[in-house]
């Protein structure tokens, strides 16, 4: 009986045994390394409490109305010693003259820099380049270009480009790249400024990106941790969710995230972002987003994946951070408590609460030191520990030009031609004349003038843009585009323009119809954005091109790639074909 017993349970071990083999495995994310930020300097240790609060608060440099508050930048200082700034273009943008602004903003951050007992960290968000918000710099084409052009060199250029920009204004820790990935092709937030909707592709040029940014001693924050880019919800408005599963989340997100956490990322912004698969603890019955949950940053980010560098929050004044606590200060320190280091656009009573909560015991004292001594490793390694006699580093002309090659090489690169079912390239002998329509919530025709500009310089005659022609006004003449032999139609709907739409509606809708209406052989559609437009809304085209952006570099590349100076060498960086999209 026992050998009997014994014969069943070697069998079924064995049977066991080849199931499991047999069994596919989960993906595992690679092995966490603990990159050290400990830093050397222990001077940290002797500020006082106020002071260690202050080098966890990123706040907005409203310049004039806190001189107007306060008297001066070290009144204010004195009695708020923030340990860091965000330059909020919209308060320094649009105040004439213009050309004061860079200027009155270069002279408010040496403001708070003077007033200071630390180099300042001064913040901001130059996805597409600093000239993407003031023209004085230049505008890069998108990450999405990078991922279209698939080249470490190009994103290694990119990164360093708007790095040395950013220096030159005194701009030290930047907040992207974007370590998201566009997997919905109906996300509007993410779209273009993601690289790709492909981990293995995204990843070595998001690496060499941040090395491109750290070479000029620009901190880099990879953003927004779990990863967006797989829902539609934008956390702008509303809570976000990375709706991956675990072994799916591993694959994608969770890798790309351990691997520059062992490569030594200094900062990852946590985003209004929830993870379902991997959450348990839940508030008022529903999950928290990531820069309110323990479980996520300190659970996952912190101790399963060694991260020792700074968690920042995204901004804790939109929709997706809000109806968990009672107000926005209430938010901030519950973000504080559960993991974040660094708050990004707390308000200055911030402080005065934090100080209150700790001195109760609220929150541990341990949580605020281990959050100075994450920000001081990070400072110490970037050289924001010792001030420097300039914080405002010169563009010489020799490098502005090397900037500007740059940024035409990775649009060259970047754009790319989905259908030619015409001749390409173009030529003057059987296409003189193109007119040029102009799809988009804002109108472009200013901007696209450049391409008018550029056809014209080949010798084509480009005598119309055309902002949203509706069919309800273009419907009975049509006809008006007879004498046209091509029509280019642009399409630059993006992230925020307009907010809470990731496909065309009304005026833009109404243009998509007038120009269906026409030959299909035509139509030349190409678009500066959203690289699922043309294929969703003209399939029929007879070329169809996908450029990213709207910069003017994009805008050379298109031009010379139509007609033939250069070819079309971008890969598309996203799948088209989605079945939502059919």
């Amino acid at each position: 009986m026992k050998t009997n017993i014994s014969i069943f349970l070697i069998i079924v071990t064995f049977c066991v045994t080849i199931i499991s083999c047999n069994k596919p495995k989960e993906h595992q994310l690679p092995d966490a390394i603990s990159y050290n930020f400990t830093p050397k300097d222990t001077s940290w240790k002797s500020l006082s409490i106020r002071e260690k609060i202050g080098q966890t608060m990123i706040v907005r440099a409203f310049h004039k109305t806190q001189v107007a508050e306060f008297g001066s930048i070290e009144n204010m200082m004195e009695k708020y010693p923030i340990g860091g700034i965000f330059v909020p273009y919209w308060d320094f943008l649009f105040t004439p003259p213009r050309e004061q602004v860079i200027p009155t903003i270069k002279n408010a951050i040496a403001d708070y820099e003077n007033a200071s007992k630390y180099p300042m960290i001064v913040t901001e968000d130059f996805e597409r380049g600093v000239g993407s918000i003031y023209n004085e710099f230049t505008n890069m084409p998108s990450e999405m270009a990078l991922g279209a052009a698939n080249q470490k060199d190009l994103a290694y250029k990119f990164g360093n480009a708007v790095a040395k920009e950013s220096n030159s204004i005194g701009i030290n820790w930047l907040l992207h790249p974007l370590v998201d990935l566009n997997m919905n092709p109906l996300q509007d937030l993410v779209i273009e400024r993601a690289i790709s909707d492909d981990a293995t592709r995204a990843y070595p040029l998001l690496k060499s990106q941040i090395e491109g940014m750290s070479a000029q001693g620009v901190v880099a924050t990879i953003k927004h941790f779990p990863g967006d880019g797989a829902t539609i919800k934008n956390q702008h408005l509303i809570t976000s969710a990375n709706n991956l599963s675990i072994p799916e989340w591993n694959k994608t997100f969770g890798t790309m995230y351990q691997k520059m956490i062992n490569n030594g990322t200094p900062c990852i912004m946590v985003g209004h972002i929830r993870f379902p698969a991997y959450q348990k603890e839940k508030r008022k019955g529903v999950f928290l987003p990531a820069s309110l949950s323990e479980e996520l940053m300190v659970g996952l980010l912190k101790k399963k994946m060694k991260f020792n560098g700074v968690i920042m929050s995204d901004a804790l004044n939109m929709g997706g951070a809000a109806g968990y606590y009672e107000n926005e200060i209430e938010t901030s320190l519950a973000a504080f408590k559960a993991g974040v280091d660094m708050v990004l656009w707390p308000t200055l009573k911030f402080m005065d609460s934090l100080e209150v909560r700790i001195k109760r015991g609220d929150i541990p004292m341990s949580r605020l030191d281990d959050a100075v001594e994450r920000i001081w490793g990070v400072r110490e390694q970037y050289g924001l520990l010792n001030k420097k006699e300039n914080i405002f580093y010169a563009i010489s002309e020799d490098e502005n030009k090397t900037i500007q090659k740059d940024a035409q090489d990775i649009a060259n690169n970047a754009v790319t031609l989905l259908t030619d079912k015409s001749k390409i390239p173009l030529k003057v002998s059987e296409n003189k004349r193109i007119a040029i329509v102009n799809i988009s919530h804002e109108n472009r025709s200013n901007d696209l003038q450049f391409t008018q500009k550029l056809l014209q310089n080949k010798g084509f005659e480009v005598d119309t843009i055309l902002h949203n022609p509706s069919f309800l006004d273009w419907g009975e003449k049509l006809n008006f585009f007879d004498k046209y032999d091509k029509v280019l139609v642009a399409f630059e709907n993006r992230y925020f323009n307009p907010l809470g739409a990731s496909l065309l509606k009304d005026k833009e809708a109404l243009g998509v119809w007038t120009m269906g209406m026409l030959p299909q052989d035509k139509i030349i559609a190409v678009s500066y954005s959203n690289p699922y437009y043309v294929n969703f809304y003209f399939e029929n085209a007879y070329i169809r091109i996908n450029a990213y952006s709207l910069d003017k570099f994009s805008q050379k590349a298109v031009v010379d790639a139509l007609t033939g100076a250069i070819p079309f060498k971008g890969t598309t960086p996203v799948q088209l074909e989605h079945d939502i999209l059919k």
